[in-house]
């Protein structure tokens, strides 16, 4: 075949499959044309017009439902567990237990314990002191110690809307160093009774008064650490009456300069019951600086109730005593 013929073939077969590649071109890129996805994929979606209103609604109905199921199950553990804690302890309405003591007020010159006891629970607070006046009237002592004992077996005599407080002994130096009149004064030569903030002189009188030793009034009113002790319990508490026991045979004092109605109609009321004198026997002593005068003065009924000797409680009288002045009404 001749050179020109062949060139001639060769380029009516290079144009054979270029025709045949466009032709395969079209018929593909009609297909696609027809197809439903292609379609979708040149022609750009109708977009979608969300007015605010609805946007809005939706937004908030959306939140709403989300919080609601965030907050619900995290409260109501927190809020159990907050209020159990503030539900008010088992323990604290176990009940005051009748009795108690000795509880420790104070300190003697020579540091003896001061002892209190306490009988009862009730709002209305009482008080009886006795041994003052130390060994020399010891029988003040054994007395108080008596009527413990019956409080104890007998919790019925105290009324439930009274408490009761016995100091059975306030001058305990007094009472070891001697039962008798060596042991009147504490350990610096001071008569108790003589020592409180209540009309207090350095020095009185002494006709018709205690002259077996000599006593002092203290180095002024309060200075006695026994004198301290009580005065601060008393203090810190509110008694509306008490009695100090002494001996011997002068019958009842009321305290107080003079003496006012509340402590007037409790010695009245005791002497009632007892055949202790009221008004009390008058020696003619001068009573200065006295505890009852100073109970007196602070709003409190307050008696000095002398036994009939240094020797005998008069336990019997003086357990009625106890009674009415446990039931006495102010």
């Amino acid at each position: 075949m001749p050179a020109a013929s062949s060139k001639k073939l060769s380029r009516l077969v290079i144009g054979f499959w270029i025709v045949n590649f466009f032709v395969g071109v079209f018929v593909i890129a009609a297909w696609f044309w027809m197809n439903t996805s292609f379609k979708a994929i040149i022609i750009p979606p109708t977009p979608i017009v969300i007015e605010p209103a609805t946007l809005t609604a939706r937004f908030v109905a959306s939140f709403t439902s989300t919080v609601t199921q965030t907050l619900l199950p995290t409260i109501t553990p927190t809020l159990t567990k907050t209020l159990r804690p503030t539900q008010t302890p088992t323990r604290t309405l176990t009940p005051i237990p009748f009795s108690e003591g000795p509880i420790t007020i104070g300190k003697s010159v020579n540091g003896l314990p001061l002892e209190v006891y306490r009988f009862g629970t009730g709002a209305t607070e009482r008080l009886i002191v006795a041994g003052m006046h130390g060994g020399n009237e010891y029988n003040t002592v054994q007395l108080a110690e008596e009527l413990m004992d019956y409080l104890k077996q007998h919790p019925e005599i105290v009324p439930p809307e009274v408490t009761l407080y016995i100091l059975h002994d306030l001058n305990p130096d007094g009472v070891a160093r001697g039962h008798n009149y060596l042991g009147r004064t504490n350990a610096n030569g001071v008569d108790l009774n003589r020592n409180w903030p209540a009309n207090w002189q350095q020095d009185w009188p002494r006709a018709g008064c205690w002259t077996t030793t000599y006593v002092t009034a203290g180095s002024g009113p309060g200075s006695e650490p026994e004198t301290k002790g009580l005065m601060t319990f008393i203090q810190n508490h509110h008694f509306d009456a008490l009695i100090n026991y002494h001996s011997a045979a002068l019958g009842i004092f009321a305290g107080g300069l003079p003496p006012d109605d509340y402590s007037i109609r409790l010695a009245k009321a005791m002497a009632e019951v007892s055949t202790y004198a009221y008004p009390p026997i008058d020696t003619g002593c001068d009573y200065t600086g006295g505890f009852t005068d100073w109970a007196d003065e602070n709003n409190i009924a307050a008696l000095d109730i002398e036994l009939t000797n240094h020797t005998d409680t008069d336990y019997d009288m003086n357990l009625r005593i106890l009674e009415a002045f446990l039931n006495w009404k102010r």
